[in-house]
């Protein structure tokens, strides 16, 4: 009988509700959802960023404005016979970590936040080289009063370049970010506050 009562006044509650509801932040626009990505890849490969923590599996990097980046994963490699497999897991969980990018000063957090898989396979003196990977999950964001989440699902699609000094990969991430179709050059990411 008790039970009946709760769920009563609990439906008399939800009734008497006057019908608003608070609307949603304005999503980021295209051009902020790439600086909001390009902003954060560009943390995770920033050779210069001070280290908080660091073991075997896990770091903890400090971001350029404040909060911090806890990057766990691991790497790994494999042959068979004249071909050389390079595996990559890493995932990526801001706190609080504040950067600025394409103008825009972000606030960002993550839970589980961005896991970014990639694998090289190498057959021969380099007689075939392949580049395939993904970077999927979420962020939370805030940026100029505004907040929301940022999900992202992309997939990886490149050459390596072999020719050079600096032998480098040029390439594409397509797929959705923040729910806008794109398709990013890998050479686009910058560093933070460019």
């Amino acid at each position: 009988m008790r039970g009946l009562v709760f769920c009563g006044l609990l439906l008399v509650a939800l009734g008497c509700e006057d019908g608003t509801t608070e609307p949603d932040d304005e999503p980021l626009t295209m051009e902020e959802a790439v600086a909001l990505f390009e902003g954060m890849r560009a943390i995770h490969q920033d050779t210069t960023s001070a280290i908080l923590h660091a073991s075997e599996d896990t770091t903890v990097v400090a971001c350029p404005v404040g909060g911090r980046v806890l990057v766990t994963g691991s790497a790994s490699e494999s042959v068979a016979g004249d071909t050389l497999r390079l595996e990559t897991d890493f995932t990526a969980a801001p706190a609080s970590c504040q950067f600025s990018q394409g103008g825009h000063q972000f606030t960002t957090d993550g839970d589980p936040g961005v896991r970014e898989q990639t694998v090289v396979v190498i057959v021969g003196l380099f007689d075939h080289v392949g580049v395939e990977g993904t970077v999927a999950g979420r962020l939370d964001w805030q940026l100029d009063g505004r907040s929301g989440s940022c999900g992202m699902d992309l997939e990886l699609t490149a050459e390596p370049d072999l020719s050079g000094n600096e032998p480098g990969v040029g390439g594409t991430l397509s797929g959705t970010l923040c729910d806008h179709d794109v398709e990013l050059e890998i050479e686009s990411v910058s560093r933070p506050g460019n």
